[in-house]
Protein backbone atom coordinates (compact mmCIF):
# COMPACT_ATOMS: atom_id res chain seq x y z
CA UNK A 1 0.00 0.00 0.00
CA UNK A 2 2.71 2.46 0.46
CA UNK A 3 3.81 1.94 -3.77
CA UNK A 4 1.59 4.66 -4.29
CA UNK A 5 2.84 7.14 -1.99
CA UNK A 6 6.45 6.26 -1.97
CA UNK A 7 6.54 6.14 -6.05
CA UNK A 8 4.52 9.34 -6.96
CA UNK A 9 5.30 11.66 -3.78
CA UNK A 10 3.67 14.15 -5.19
CA UNK A 11 0.39 12.79 -6.04
CA UNK A 12 -0.18 12.62 -2.01
CA UNK A 13 -0.98 16.23 -1.93
CA UNK A 14 -2.83 16.32 -5.17
CA UNK A 15 -5.33 13.12 -4.34
CA UNK A 16 -4.48 12.66 -0.55
CA UNK A 17 -3.39 9.90 1.39
CA UNK A 18 -5.90 7.72 2.07
CA UNK A 19 -7.87 8.23 -1.62
CA UNK A 20 -5.19 6.92 -2.72
CA UNK A 21 -4.02 3.83 -0.86
CA UNK A 22 -7.98 2.79 -0.82
CA UNK A 23 -8.15 3.29 -4.67
CA UNK A 24 -4.68 1.09 -5.31
CA UNK A 25 -6.47 -1.34 -2.86
CA UNK A 26 -9.69 -1.42 -4.71
CA UNK A 27 -7.81 -1.94 -8.29
CA UNK A 28 -5.90 -4.78 -8.87
CA UNK A 29 -3.70 -5.37 -11.39
CA UNK A 30 -5.66 -6.51 -14.78
CA UNK A 31 -4.83 -9.12 -17.29
CA UNK A 32 -3.61 -8.34 -20.99
CA UNK A 33 -5.57 -10.48 -23.94
CA UNK A 34 -5.85 -10.63 -27.62
CA UNK A 35 -8.67 -11.57 -29.40
CA UNK A 36 -8.75 -12.91 -32.06
CA UNK A 37 -12.09 -13.45 -33.88
CA UNK A 38 -13.69 -14.35 -37.33
CA UNK A 39 -15.95 -13.40 -38.78
CA UNK A 40 -16.67 -9.45 -37.39
CA UNK A 41 -20.14 -8.81 -38.70
CA UNK A 42 -23.26 -10.25 -38.82
CA UNK A 43 -26.23 -8.86 -41.32
CA UNK A 44 -25.74 -5.81 -41.18
CA UNK A 45 -24.12 -5.34 -37.80
CA UNK A 46 -20.26 -5.11 -37.51
CA UNK A 47 -17.41 -5.08 -34.36
CA UNK A 48 -14.01 -3.15 -35.08
CA UNK A 49 -11.09 -2.34 -32.78
CA UNK A 50 -10.79 -4.01 -29.46
CA UNK A 51 -14.11 -5.53 -29.87
CA UNK A 52 -12.55 -7.43 -32.71
CA UNK A 53 -8.85 -7.79 -32.24
CA UNK A 54 -8.15 -6.60 -29.01
CA UNK A 55 -4.03 -7.06 -28.60
CA UNK A 56 -1.25 -6.85 -26.00
CA UNK A 57 -0.28 -3.06 -25.92
CA UNK A 58 3.57 -4.23 -26.37
CA UNK A 59 3.57 -2.15 -29.66
CA UNK A 60 1.25 0.61 -29.19
CA UNK A 61 -0.91 -0.53 -32.59
CA UNK A 62 -4.58 -1.08 -30.76
CA UNK A 63 -5.65 2.68 -32.16
CA UNK A 64 -4.07 2.63 -35.14
CA UNK A 65 -5.56 -0.88 -35.93
CA UNK A 66 -8.74 0.30 -35.24
CA UNK A 67 -8.28 3.39 -37.16
CA UNK A 68 -7.07 1.19 -40.06
CA UNK A 69 -11.13 -0.46 -39.38
CA UNK A 70 -12.51 2.72 -40.06
CA UNK A 71 -10.72 3.33 -43.33
CA UNK A 72 -11.65 -0.26 -44.68
CA UNK A 73 -15.08 -0.01 -43.92
CA UNK A 74 -15.13 3.63 -45.61
CA UNK A 75 -13.36 2.56 -48.45
CA UNK A 76 -15.65 -1.16 -49.24
CA UNK A 77 -18.78 1.26 -48.40
CA UNK A 78 -18.49 3.15 -51.00
CA UNK A 79 -16.69 0.48 -52.94
CA UNK A 80 -20.28 -1.55 -52.61
CA UNK A 81 -22.40 1.52 -53.34
CA UNK A 82 -23.86 1.68 -49.49
CA UNK A 83 -25.03 -2.18 -49.85
CA UNK A 84 -24.07 -2.63 -46.20
CA UNK A 85 -23.99 -6.61 -46.43
CA UNK A 86 -21.60 -6.65 -49.11
CA UNK A 87 -19.24 -4.41 -47.25
CA UNK A 88 -19.54 -6.17 -44.71
CA UNK A 89 -18.71 -9.14 -45.65
CA UNK A 90 -15.68 -8.05 -48.00
CA UNK A 91 -14.44 -6.41 -44.34
CA UNK A 92 -14.31 -9.13 -42.69
CA UNK A 93 -12.73 -11.16 -45.23
CA UNK A 94 -10.21 -8.62 -45.87
CA UNK A 95 -9.19 -7.45 -41.97
CA UNK A 96 -8.90 -10.62 -40.65
CA UNK A 97 -5.54 -11.11 -41.98
CA UNK A 98 -4.35 -8.24 -40.50
CA UNK A 99 -6.05 -8.23 -37.35
CA UNK A 100 -4.35 -11.60 -36.98
CA UNK A 101 -1.08 -10.26 -37.84
CA UNK A 102 -0.81 -7.09 -36.00
CA UNK A 103 -1.94 -9.60 -32.30
CA UNK A 104 0.72 -11.77 -33.10
CA UNK A 105 3.09 -9.06 -33.67
CA UNK A 106 2.14 -7.40 -30.54
CA UNK A 107 2.84 -10.79 -28.76
CA UNK A 108 5.92 -11.45 -30.38
CA UNK A 109 7.00 -7.92 -29.45
CA UNK A 110 6.68 -8.92 -25.74
CA UNK A 111 8.44 -11.55 -25.92
CA UNK A 112 11.32 -9.96 -27.91
CA UNK A 113 11.74 -6.97 -25.06
CA UNK A 114 11.23 -9.78 -21.94
CA UNK A 115 13.60 -12.05 -23.62
CA UNK A 116 15.75 -11.60 -26.55
CA UNK A 117 16.99 -7.25 -25.72
CA UNK A 118 20.35 -7.93 -23.83
CA UNK A 119 21.03 -11.39 -25.77
CA UNK A 120 24.19 -10.91 -28.16
CA UNK A 121 22.58 -12.46 -31.13
CA UNK A 122 19.46 -10.17 -30.88
CA UNK A 123 21.91 -7.04 -30.78
CA UNK A 124 23.58 -8.64 -33.69
CA UNK A 125 20.56 -8.98 -35.55
CA UNK A 126 19.77 -5.55 -35.14
CA UNK A 127 22.91 -3.94 -36.52
CA UNK A 128 22.57 -6.38 -39.35
CA UNK A 129 19.04 -5.10 -39.80
CA UNK A 130 19.91 -1.91 -39.60
CA UNK A 131 22.92 -2.24 -42.18
CA UNK A 132 20.74 -3.57 -44.44
CA UNK A 133 18.58 -0.83 -44.12
CA UNK A 134 20.63 1.46 -45.05
CA UNK A 135 22.20 -0.51 -47.87
CA UNK A 136 18.73 -1.42 -49.15
CA UNK A 137 15.84 0.63 -47.74
CA UNK A 138 13.13 -0.04 -50.04
CA UNK A 139 13.79 -3.63 -49.75
CA UNK A 140 15.08 -4.17 -46.54
CA UNK A 141 12.57 -2.31 -43.71
CA UNK A 142 13.22 -3.79 -40.10
CA UNK A 143 10.03 -5.50 -38.68
CA UNK A 144 9.76 -2.21 -35.61
CA UNK A 145 10.10 -0.01 -38.49
CA UNK A 146 7.53 -1.32 -41.21
CA UNK A 147 5.19 -1.86 -38.10
CA UNK A 148 5.36 1.34 -36.55
CA UNK A 149 6.67 3.90 -39.62
CA UNK A 150 4.93 2.58 -42.61
CA UNK A 151 1.83 1.76 -44.06
CA UNK A 152 2.12 -1.80 -44.99
CA UNK A 153 -0.68 -3.92 -43.92
CA UNK A 154 0.52 -6.15 -41.25
CA UNK A 155 -0.02 -9.35 -42.86
CA UNK A 156 2.55 -8.41 -45.14
CA UNK A 157 5.27 -7.29 -42.83
CA UNK A 158 5.11 -10.85 -41.36
CA UNK A 159 5.56 -12.18 -44.73
CA UNK A 160 8.28 -9.63 -45.57
CA UNK A 161 9.95 -10.52 -42.28
CA UNK A 162 10.13 -14.19 -42.90
CA UNK A 163 11.30 -13.35 -46.30
CA UNK A 164 14.38 -11.50 -44.43
CA UNK A 165 14.51 -14.00 -41.95
CA UNK A 166 15.40 -16.62 -44.55
CA UNK A 167 17.86 -14.00 -46.93
CA UNK A 168 19.91 -13.52 -43.44
CA UNK A 169 19.98 -17.60 -42.53
CA UNK A 170 21.36 -18.31 -45.96
CA UNK A 171 23.86 -15.48 -45.85
CA UNK A 172 24.93 -16.16 -42.51
CA UNK A 173 25.09 -20.19 -43.14
CA UNK A 174 27.21 -19.26 -46.29
CA UNK A 175 29.21 -16.53 -44.16
CA UNK A 176 29.94 -19.57 -41.31
CA UNK A 177 30.94 -22.42 -44.24
CA UNK A 178 33.25 -19.68 -46.28
CA UNK A 179 35.09 -18.93 -42.60
CA UNK A 180 34.68 -22.55 -42.19
CA UNK A 181 36.41 -23.38 -45.34
CA UNK A 182 39.00 -20.57 -44.88
CA UNK A 183 39.80 -22.27 -41.57
CA UNK A 184 40.28 -25.74 -42.72
CA UNK A 185 42.96 -24.22 -45.81
CA UNK A 186 44.43 -22.21 -43.48
CA UNK A 187 45.09 -25.37 -40.86
CA UNK A 188 45.85 -27.56 -43.89
CA UNK A 189 48.87 -25.09 -45.26
CA UNK A 190 50.31 -24.37 -41.36
CA UNK A 191 50.46 -28.02 -40.53
CA UNK A 192 52.02 -28.97 -44.05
Amino acid sequence: TALPIREFPDSVDLFGRDNLVENYRANPIGSVVSIKCSPYHCSKAVIIGDAAHAMVPFYGQGMNAGFEDCTVLHELFEKHNGNIGSALEEYSATRHPDATAICDLAMYNYVEMRSHVLSRTFLIRKRIDNFLNWLMPRTFIPLYTMVAFTNIPYHEVVSRRQWQDKVIGRCTSVFGLTILAGSVVAAVCVFR
